[in-house]
């Protein structure tokens, strides 16, 4: 059925409320460089692809992408591409979203994040939620990482064939990374995947070895010392981190969306049924 809240008429709304059980998603990601190799909407085409699968397994309303989301290295010298704008400016949007998809009739919001860079601000807009009288409950998730270690681990312990999407090459190709312990962060083998699975197209692999994806280790010296700073672009100026994808492909997207879909609709569901978060917040707002 349609879960898209763009793709609804109005005659049918109400239905895809009814079936959401008051619940709305919204996923979540950013534009910015992502390698070479990657395209720059990497993680809102991701975080869409994920929660439309997810609906069609857990029904739920699935809002328009935000795909605003925070990039701080945002400077004058920022990467070709990149777009953002305060995280003022962010939270605003974000609040008046949420204020006009509660007026819909939708109690329970729940973004679906693919962007790090977006964890700081979500936490600080949740506590800004409770200084303001609000008629829904708000919650974020961040989707699984699944490739290469996750998914190779299920392999060697199930066998060959757990991944009906997979070849035995591509099993082999995932053993053989999770293996040498491949570096999984930015740009790299698990968002590759993701990107292969729903925008084969877009990726680039030819362009792999201009850059790379390893860490300056300019900051080490203040993590070791536990102190928390904005080195991130810094460390790895190419905006990449992880280790090169090579041999990525589509049937290994597949599979990745899959998992990380029935991932996101387990959560999903939690979040439908569960009435104590919602029961909560109203104690709260009855003492405004």
């Amino acid at each position: 059925m349609e879960t898209r809240w763009l793709y609804t008429t109005s005659k049918d709304f109400d239905k895809l409320r009814e079936i959401s059980k008051d619940t709305c998603i919204i996923p979540m990601g950013c534009i910015e460089k992502h390698g070479l190799h990657m395209p720059l909407g990497t993680d809102i085409i991701e975080a869409s692809a994920i929660a439309y699968a997810a609906s069609q397994i857990e029904p739920v309303c699935v809002f328009a992408d935000f795909y605003l989301g925070d990039v701080p290295e945002g400077s004058p010298n920022m990467h070709p591409g990149t777009v953002t704008i305060p995280v003022e400016t962010e939270m605003l949007i974000l609040e008046t979203l949420c204020d006009q998809i509660a007026r819909n009739g939708f109690r329970k919001i729940l973004v679906v994040n693919s962007h790090g860079g977006n964890k700081p601000w979500l936490n600080t807009f949740m506590r800004k939620l409770e200084n303001k009288k609000h008629d829904y409950v708000f919650a974020y998730t961040h989707h699984p990482h699944p490739v290469p270690h996750k998914m190779a681990e299920k392999i060697l312990e199930e066998g060959s064939g757990y991944y009906p999407e997979l070849t035995k090459e591509d099993e082999a190709l995932l053993i053989k990374y999770h293996e040498e312990g491949m570096k999984i962060g930015h740009a790299c083998m698990n968002e590759c995947a993701y990107v292969m699975g729903t925008a084969p197209e877009s990726v680039h692999l030819e362009y792999l070895g201009i850059e790379d994806g390893e860490s300056r280790h300019k900051f080490d010296f203040l993590s070791e010392a536990k102190i928390s700073a904005h080195t991130w672009p810094y460390d790895y100026p190419n905006a990449f981190s992880g280790g090169d994808p090579y041999g990525c492909n589509e049937r290994i997207g597949k599979a990745a969306i899959r998992i990380a879909s029935e991932e996101i609709a387990r959560r999903i569901k939690i979040f439908k049924d569960d009435e104590t978060l919602w029961n909560a917040h109203q104690e709260f707002i009855r003492g405004w």
